[in-house]
């Protein structure tokens, strides 16, 4: 017997949670989620998506057997910002069944339908600034796995939208530089000389006092995003949790902020990739899985910049050339090997036409679908 099922139950959720192991259990590139955290993700009080969406879970079912999920959820701030009535599908995960694909997006669709939604656009968990996408290309690439807080998918999972009928909205574009690229010395001449002749103050975020810092970085992103594909205004929560996560991951060595007569006017943040050890860890924390949490940071080989942004009054200054080359003697230094810049929104040129000049290589590539309702 088949059927979709809305999650409701406790049981149900951790059906929910812990699906992917079913999905991933001979895929040796896979990094499991943690398990207290997806419950963190899922929960009403914990998650601030919830102060401003809401969203339903469903399950496919096979003869009372877990074959497949997806979520369905309108982010209310994003309608307010784009004047659109559209929702969104997330947490999307299934086996090699043409029935349970459909009959998942189907439900997913019909709960937006009902809810007056016009579109459907997805994946996205929950909000454009979560992961997002499914991988496209660039699965032989090094690193196999998933670098942090990106997506990884099977590459059915593409065949499956478009049987369910859907179609490409718009591709996230992964850039990588490695040891193996040199960069002119004409670059960090030119940087410096910026730096003397705009009175920049080039400095690490302060970690003891990231709530300041956050509310910082929240002034540029707004400012720097604004026009960018899919951005809404950050809610106050959404940052608090920045901030929790910061904490936790962020290496002041390759976290910047840049002020201009006491003004933060712009930001880079890059992360150790810590999923290679939280991929030892296979979703929990005990019993040893807290050894490798702490282990990550110091293990770290590789970055990822995933926060950067230069308000719109200041850009076309070299600012951005600044960051960049910062960031790389820094990085050099601190002793990592390779670093990803991602994700960029494919149509956004101002920021991938630099990248290439510095070398960077386009290297993998996330989509996402929509379809109309």
């Amino acid at each position: 017997m088949f059927e979709i099922k809305e999650v409701l139950s406790r049981r149900d959720h951790m059906n929910f949670i812990k699906f992917p192991w079913k999905v991933y259990q001979n895929d040796p590139n896979w990094v499991p989620p943690l398990i207290f955290d997806m419950k963190n993700t899922f929960n009403k009080n914990k998650n601030p998506f919830f102060e401003f969406g809401e969203a339903a879970f469903f399950l496919a079912l096979r003869e009372g057997k877990t074959i497949g999920r997806v979520s369905a959820h309108i982010n209310s701030l994003h309608n307010e910002f784009h004047k659109t009535k559209e929702g969104f599908f997330g947490f999307y995960e299934c086996l090699e069944d043409e029935e349970a694909s459909q009959a998942l997006m189907r439900a997913a669709e019909e709960w937006l339908r009902g809810r007056g939604m016009e579109k459907i656009i997805g994946p996205e968990n929950f909000t454009i600034y979560d992961e997002i996408g499914f991988q496209v290309d660039g699965f032989d690439e090094d690193p196999p796995t998933p670098v942090i807080m990106t997506t990884y998918n099977p590459l059915y999972y593409l065949d499956q939208m478009a049987k369910a009928g859907y179609q490409k909205e718009i591709d996230w574009l992964a850039f990588k530089v490695d040891e193996t690229v040199s960069i002119k010395d004409t670059y960090f001449k030119i940087s410096e000389r910026i730096k003397r002749k705009e009175g920049l103050v080039f400095r690490p975020i302060d970690i003891k006092n990231i709530k300041s810092e956050v509310a910082k970085i929240k002034r540029i992103v707004h400012g720097a995003w604004a026009e960018n594909w899919g951005h809404f205004p950050y809610s106050d929560g959404q940052f608090d949790k920045v901030a929790e996560a910061l904490k936790l991951i962020v290496d002041p060595r390759t976290a910047f902020i840049v002020e201009k007569a006491g003004e933060a006017i712009a930001v880079a943040v890059t992360l150790p990739d810590i999923n290679p050890s939280i991929q030892k860890m296979n979703g929990r924390l005990f019993p040893f899985g807290w050894w490798y949490f702490l282990m990550a940071k110091k293990k770290a080989v590789g970055l990822r910049t995933f926060l950067f942004g230069v308000l719109k009054e200041y850009r076309n200054r070299g600012i951005d050339l600044v960051l960049v080359m910062d960031t790389i003697l820094n990085a050099k230094k601190a002793g990592y090997r390779w670093s990803e810049c991602s994700i960029v929104v494919e149509n956004n040129h101002k920021m991938i036409d630099p990248i290439l000049k510095w070398g960077g290589r386009l290297y993998k590539k996330y989509r996402l679908f929509g379809k109309k309702l």
